[in-house]
């Protein structure tokens, strides 16, 4: 029996390696898309006249403020729930600070205006053009996104960066981290004031040693006096007085672990100390983070299988606790073990102000693999405005960039613009995070 040239041809092709594909043919093969399978089918019941169109958007605003005000009012109820167990709350005050709370309001007429304004452009359009396509999405969303107005200024610009980055992983964190780091370490003034101070608190690192350490690296002058006051009010041992009064009153290189942690003469010990307190400390706040989105957003499947959610839940609130903790533990270890090498003259006195970003690096990176690889790029993208604030203010004290008035709602609006076109015709484009996020608060258009 002879074999054809077709079938050899097909045999060498078969015995043949594969072919090696391009990155340009796997992100054209990736880009290419199945419409009628990926573009989402018109299947509900669309307004068909003005008023009908009107009825639907102020529906939808409402139930949009409802759920997000309650989102908002009940993480507010459970983390002063949380307070009050610590007594540092009372009971009289915990529906004031939880659905009285004017941000509770805002937050929840942010989302409410935002679906009322995208439904109404949305479908106006829509009965003006006789098409529901992109354009409509476009358009609709840029409009909406001038809801962000209701917000305060210092919270539209969290939310404008937090919707123009909907991407990131490991490494951006470490990098957005790392300059977070930084500025908490060398520029506090670039961060927004209740972030910082939330750092600090969190950190258990005292503002005063802080400051000292800052202007010790700019080179500044230090006052015996004025080390003295900070120790003196941090319960110090003998060993940290006698060092912090032996510092001379002029230009300090470092300064030493007996000022950043003069409780405890020893580095190890303050650490471990450090890791379980923050750990104890953010465990409700994560608890609370967790477990009411749960609860409010995904009842269906809480209400089938209530142990396995819980279950789950709770890992999930471990996970988070044990990466904050780490995130902070590693940074300060890293701190600590610089003064160590300094003490043996290996390095002299360096202690160049970059060293606080490399050490922020270096740390914020394996933190990170504490949390579920689903939940990396979503820190990731919490951090990232934060550490955008913080270069955009650095790099205009420099003179780097200018100033653009009301640059957040502007931003805003192309991003959502952006994010609702896709979101109307392609919605696998995003992520399904933000995709049940979305469908949550606004439904369809």
């Amino acid at each position: 029996m002879t074999v054809s040239a077709a079938d050899k041809t097909l045999i060498l092709r078969e015995d043949a390696p594969p072919r090696r594909v391009s990155s340009y043919q796997r992100l054209k093969g990736r880009l290419k898309r199945n419409l009628p399978e990926t573009v989402d089918k018109k299947n509900w019941k669309m307004p068909k006249t003005p008023n009908e169109v009107l009825q639907h958007s102020l529906r939808g605003g409402a139930r949009a403020f409802l759920l997000a005000y309650g989102v908002r009012a009940g993480i507010n109820f459970c983390l002063y729930l949380t307070r009050i167990v610590q007594k540092r709350g009372r009971w009289s005050r915990i529906l004031e600070v939880s659905f009285k709370n004017l941000d509770s309001v805002r937050f929840g007429a942010m989302f409410g205006l935002f679906a009322l304004l995208w439904k109404f452009v949305n479908n106006s359009m829509r009965l003006c053009r006789g098409k529901d396509d992109r354009l409509n999405g476009f358009v609709s969303g840029a409009i909406a996104g001038l809801s962000i107005m209701v917000e305060k200024k210092e919270r539209r610009i969290d939310i404008a960066q937090q919707l123009f980055v909907r991407n990131g992983d490991a490494l951006l964190y470490g990098i957005a981290g790392a300059q977070i780091l930084y500025a908490y370490t060398m520029r506090p003034d670039t961060l927004p004031p209740d972030f910082y101070k939330f750092m600090v608190n969190a950190a258990q690192c005292p503002e005063g040693s802080l400051l000292l350490n800052a202007k010790s690296v700019r080179g500044t002058p230090i006052a015996s006096e004025e080390t003295m006051s900070v120790v003196k009010k941090l319960h110090p041992t003998k060993q940290a007085l006698e060092v912090a009064s032996g510092i001379p009153s002029t230009q300090v290189p470092v300064i030493p672990c007996e000022v950043i942690h003069p409780w405890n003469n020893s580095c190890c010990i303050t650490n471990i100390e450090r890791f379980i307190k923050v750990f104890k400390a953010f465990l409700p706040v994560y608890g609370t983070l967790h477990f009411v989105p749960m609860l409010l957003l995904r009842r269906k499947h809480f209400i089938s299988d209530p142990g396995y959610m819980i279950k789950k839940t709770a890992i999930s609130t471990l996970r988070s606790g044990a990466f904050m903790a780490s995130f902070i533990t590693l940074y300060q270890t890293a701190i600590c073990m610089h003064r160590q090498i300094v003490k043996t003259g290996w390095i002299g006195n360096w202690n160049p102000k970059y060293l606080y970003f490399l050490a922020g690096v270096f740390n914020s990176y394996p933190a990170i693999f504490f949390e579920e690889k689903k939940r990396r790029s979503e820190l990731a993208l919490y951090i990232l405005p934060k550490a955008f604030y913080s270069f955009y203010h650095i790099a205009y004290s420099h003179s780097w960039i200018f100033k653009l008035k009301h640059f957040e709602v502007v931003m805003t609006s192309i991003a959502m613009a952006i994010i609702m076109s896709f979101y109307q015709e392609e919605k696998d484009v995003l992520s399904s995070f933000v995709q049940k996020i979305m469908y949550q608060f606004f439904e369809k258009n």
